[in-house]
Formats: C-alpha cells, sequence, structure tokens
C-alpha cells in the first residue's frame, strides 16, 4: 500500500512539474506565416492564384507590424521555394494575386527559383506549415485539393523591417 502511494505521489509530482515547465507558443518569436489569415490557393496552367477575402491588405496582420499584403507575398515566396525544391529547373512561378474574394486584382508577380532561394536563405526558414493548393486537372475533371507541409519565412525581430522594405520594391508585372 506505502509503494502504491509513494507511486502515486511520485507520478502526481512529475506531471505536476512537466505542466509547470510549459512554456506558452507565445513566449516564442512569430514567424509570419504562423499568422494565420484565410488564403485560397490554386493551380493551373501554369499560374497560381492566391485569393483572399479582404478587400484592404493594407490592415496589419497580427496586430503588428506586417500587413495582410506582407503575408501574402511571403506564402508566395515559400510556395515557390517548395516547388523548385521539388522541382530544381521550374524555372519561375507566375502568381495572379486577388482580394475582396477574387473582385480585386493585386496584380501578377513572376517569382524566379533563384530570388525564391535567396530570400529562404535571407530570413531563413521555420517550422512547415500545412498549405491547401487546389490543383486544376483542366478538362480532365474538377480541380484536386492537396495538403502540402510547406516551411514558413522566418520574418521576427529585425527582419521584419527588412521583409517591408523587400515587399515596398517587390512589385508586380
Amino acid at each position: 500500500m506505502i509503494n502504491i502511494k509513494r507511486l502515486f505521489w511520485v507520478t502526481l509530482s512529475v506531471v505536476t512539474w512537466s505542466l509547470i515547465q510549459v512554456i506558452p507558443i507565445q513566449v516564442f518569436p512569430r514567424a509570419i506565416a504562423q499568422t494565420k489569415v484565410p488564403i485560397r490557393l490554386q493551380h493551373g496552367e501554369g499560374t497560381y492564384t492566391l485569393t483572399v477575402s479582404e478587400t484592404n491588405t493594407t490592415k496589419s496582420a497580427d496586430g503588428g507590424q506586417l500587413r495582410l499584403y506582407d503575408v501574402h507575398i511571403a506564402k508566395m515566396f515559400e510556395v515557390t521555394y517548395a516547388d523548385c525544391q521539388e522541382i530544381p529547373k521550374a524555372g519561375f512561378r507566375i502568381w495572379e494575386y486577388y482580394a475582396g474574394n477574387g473582385k480585386i486584382s493585386m496584380g501578377s508577380f513572376r517569382i524566379t527559383c533563384q530570388l525564391a532561394g535567396d530570400i529562404a536563405n535571407t530570413y531563413g526558414l521555420g517550422k512547415a506549415e500545412s498549405t491547401a493548393i487546389e490543383y486544376s486537372q483542366e478538362e480532365a475533371g474538377p480541380p484536386i485539393s492537396r495538403t502540402r507541409s510547406i516551411p514558413i519565412l522566418d520574418i521576427t525581430g529585425n527582419k521584419v523591417d527588412r521583409w517591408l522594405n523587400f515587399v515596398q520594391s517587390f512589385r508586380p508585372i
């Protein structure tokens, strides 16, 4: 009986200690893609389409300096980089960007594998995020949704200002 009581107290102590040791996720610096914003990604005929419901993409993504627009551009780079890792000779990706559920064209962007790689090296990559992409089958049938694990850019701390400057200079084609 004493052994059972002792086992109970030891177990309770270990569980209690482990709960105390858990650090809330908010303590860690956040990479931008952890700022979950609703994005619809589609791929068809060699072009990606990024569509968001927001009409005001200048709004803060998470209460900080990054705007929704900055996060959307980052998502384009993350997906392009992941594609280029799978198909090294891919060359580039064309992105069509729409706000307001597709009613507002934000422009077309051309991201080369070289630029996507440079951005990934400059900012670093954080943990992978599940990213749903609808792939067109053209005339073969309805789109197929595929969830891919895509590493997010680590745009945190002193990298935020650099990212904001980069996005300002990264213009639609």
